[in-house]
């Protein structure tokens, strides 16, 4: 039920730029990863009098961003228009997009061509549909790329045509929102763990998250389902038998009242890749009113909005909605602590395409980390025990991305000046950050490390990488060695390494803040230098990670009589390109990759999407060889790049196994502000091969050597030449 209520906002809405403090615009949020300068503008404005005006001055970022948004309250109506004027002064790369976002990630709106270079007054307007039964927020804005100045002036925002400051804020009276009845704390107090309260305790995981999909009185936003469990578990915990644990499931079923028949409800696609699975009643022997009633709720389940769980705009990963993440409980109770389980096994159970794929049956993981979570007594053990469990995912997507502070403190923040990689199951120095630092140690590239502080580096992988989630070893061991095997809280660490000439050596090595280090991610910044360039021999030569859009058609026009293009996507693309430049490489319509994703009206249906990701092609078709770049550094939105670049007329893809992690990602978060991503879609080629985990198999599979490092080697480079070439 929503009624609606008007309330005032605590700052001006200030859309005009008039009002200002210093130098920023009252009501406005500025951010960005480099240096950027706002002023007010007294002399070049559209309106009133000023406008703002902000210059991002160059630095060594490699990808500048900024954003100038204003936090929106949720307004009830239909449709909210976002209006205004914008000038810029920047070269073809400076790229300035206003943008529209619904949060929590309902729906991202955009205009929808960028705003580049230099230009006078520019008017846009973008509007985006409202959702004010399951939005929080939302957030106009305006987003820019690389170096430019932009002026911003003359902003309207309206609802259903009438301007904001006339429209009404969504005051939703769910009464799941109402109870506050546990705010302080769960107040249940657990017995020493027996087995029987484990097989217990994973049956109420189960069944609590069956009734929070499937059951209406709770999609329609009636029960505060997390404060419920509290209300039920301790006459649960206290049960001495089957027959008694099941009738207090069976009354605590009842007590949500009665579900009527389901007149549109279906049964399961006989195509779907996963279906729903309803054994475990059996596995726990349910009695069977039991089984009958969860069959009856199954069978009439919620076939409208729901109140938990929402379908992204576009292709359709889950948003979880309403899912409150606690932030305020340092260490959250036990009881809290296994909402964060009983929530995220949940998740996976039904709307993860990808729960198939795990090393450990996704059936038995619940079981498995009930202890865990349990007995965590303190932040580091809830954070460990968080990061085990989505470590179970097997995807690279996924970790501990907020709110790891005491992992973070115990990893430490100090690291070497070197950077080292797993090279055929070696640890290798493959770059010297800052030579200066160990000028007193006779390191190289392409020395390999086998002990740190008197520990081999087997044992050291073998005790952390149950820590590091991975879709599969390349990725693990990629993120292991870039960002945690050698990083500490100490001032200096011991290693031992041998060197070119296969001599055993012994260092101390000191250890640095990261700020006064030059080390960088996945893949080297490649500042100032442009995506694209020719190699010798009429060969054209791009590389992604510094791709900006202005640039596609320059690659084209430039390299269309070339013998050949080598694209490097050994990093993750600054621009989103795989249809504006794969376009150039087909000369008719191909599929390359399709999606499989939830069916929302049967939770635990995994369905492929009949909408197959196509290339077409965009005028006269590149006629030389092309050469695709791949490694374990190619992830997501990279792989998903390769995918369509790969069914090009005359396309290689040469290199080695890229992370395995495609398709959108779902936020899923934890009690006591931890939270997480996982992979929301399933990506498969048009032949139904999955590609999650597996990665995009290269059509000549090459591996990185030692050798190759300390002779300053591009070994996937070569064998790009020699592939356009005909040499191979």
């Amino acid at each position: 039920m929503l009624s609606w209520a008007s309330i005032a906002q605590e700052v001006p809405a200030n859309y005009n730029f008039e009002t200002f403090k210093d130098e920023e615009p009252v009501g406005w949020i500025i951010e960005g990863n480099s240096l950027f300068i706002p002023t007010q503008d007294h002399e070049i404005f559209k309106e009133g009098k000023s406008s703002f005006a902000l210059a991002m001055h160059e630095t060594d970022e490699v990808n500048p961003m900024f954003s100038v948004s204003k936090i929106l309250p949720n307004y009830s109506g239909k449709k909210l228009v976002f209006s205004g004027y914008i000038r810029t002064v920047g070269d073809e790369t400076f790229q300035v997009t206003p943008v529209i976002r619904i949060d929590p990630m309902l729906d991202f709106v955009k205009l929808s061509e960028l705003i580049t270079g230099t230009n006078e007054w520019q008017k846009f307007e973008i509007a985006v549909n409202l959702r004010p039964e399951q939005a929080q927020q939302m957030v106009i804005a305006i987003q820019t790329a690389g170096y430019g100045v932009m002026w911003l002036d003359d902003f309207k925002v309206t609802i259903d045509g009438q301007d904001v400051s006339k429209a009404k804020v969504a005051e939703i009276n769910f009464p799941a929102k109402q109870d506050k009845a546990f705010d302080q704390g769960s107040s249940v107090v657990f017995p020493t763990l027996q087995t029987e309260h484990i097989t217990n305790l994973a049956l109420l995981g189960r069944v609590w998250g069956f009734l929070k999909y499937h059951h209406p009185a709770i999609a329609v936003g009636k029960y505060n389902w997390d404060y419920e469990l509290f209300r039920f578990l301790p006459e649960y915990l206290a049960v001495t038998s089957k027959t008694e644990r099941d009738a207090l499931l069976l009354k605590w079923i009842d007590q949500l009242g009665m579900v009527k028949l389901c007149e549109t409800c279906e049964d399961t696609d006989s195509d779907a890749i996963l279906k729903p699975n309803l054994d475990w009643m059996t596995t726990y022997a349910l009695s069977d009113e039991l089984q009958y009633k969860i069959k009856y709720i199954y069978k009439n389940r919620n076939q409208d909005r729901h109140y938990y769980v929402s379908e992204a705009p576009g292709i359709g990963n889950a948003v979880l909605t309403n899912e409150e993440t606690y932030e305020n409980m340092e260490v959250p109770d036990a009881g809290f602590r296994l909402i964060g389980l009983y929530r995220f096994w949940n998740v996976m159970q039904y709307y993860m395409p990808n729960r198939h794929l795990t090393d450990t049956n996704w059936e038995d993981v619940l079981a498995l980390h009930i202890r865990p979570f349990l007995e965590a007594s303190d932040r580091l053990a809830y954070e460990t025990a968080v990061l085990q469990l989505i470590a179970e995912v097997n995807d690279s997507h996924t970790d501990l991305w907020q709110g790891s502070k005491a992992l973070n403190q115990k990893k430490g923040n100090r690291y070497a000046p070197f950077r080292v990689e797993f090279i055929l199951n070696q640890l290798v120095v493959t770059d010297i950050y800052n030579p200066e630092l160990i000028t007193d140690i006779k390191l190289e590239k392409g020395d390999i490390i086998t002990h740190i502080n008197q520990e081999r580096i087997e044992q050291i992988l073998d005790r952390i990488s149950p820590y590091h989630p991975g879709s599969n070893r390349s990725a693990q061991l990629r993120d292991i060695s870039l960002f945690n095997i050698l990083r500490t809280n100490e001032e200096e660490v011991e290693i031992t390494y041998v060197d070119r000439s296969y001599k055993e050596q012994h260092a101390i090595i000191k250890m640095y803040p990261k700020s006064e280090l030059k080390s960088y991610g996945w893949f080297k910044p490649l500042k100032g230098e442009p995506s694209y360039r020719f190699l010798e021999d009429n060969i054209g030569y791009v590389t992604l990670g510094n791709i900006q859009d202005g640039d596609v058609q320059k690659i084209k026009d430039a390299f269309r009589n070339t013998e050949g293009i080598i694209i490097d996507i050994r990093n993750y693309p600054s621009a989103f390109v795989p249809f504006t430049l794969g376009s150039f490489f087909v000369s008719e319509t191909k599929a390359f990759a399709r999606f499989s994703k939830p069916n929302y009206k049967n939770p635990g249906e995994i369905v492929f999407d009949r909408v197959f990701q196509v290339i077409e092609p965009d005028g006269e078709p590149y006629q030389g060889q092309v050469v695709v770049l791949v490694d374990e550094r190619t992830q997501s939105s990279a792989e998903y790049t390769a995918m369509a670049f790969k069914v090009g007329d005359r396309v290689t893809l040469v290199g080695s196994q890229t992370a395995g992690a495609d398709g959108n990602v779902s936020s899923i978060s934890f009690p006591g502000g931890l939270g997480t991503y996982i992979s929301g879609l399933g990506v498969y080629y048009p032949d139904g091969k999955e590609t999650q985990r597996i990665g995009i198999v290269p059509n000549l599979d090459i591996l990185k050597t030692i050798h190759d490092v300390r002779n300053n080697v591009d070994t996937f480079l070569e064998t790009g030449v020699k592939v356009i070439k005909g040499t191979l």
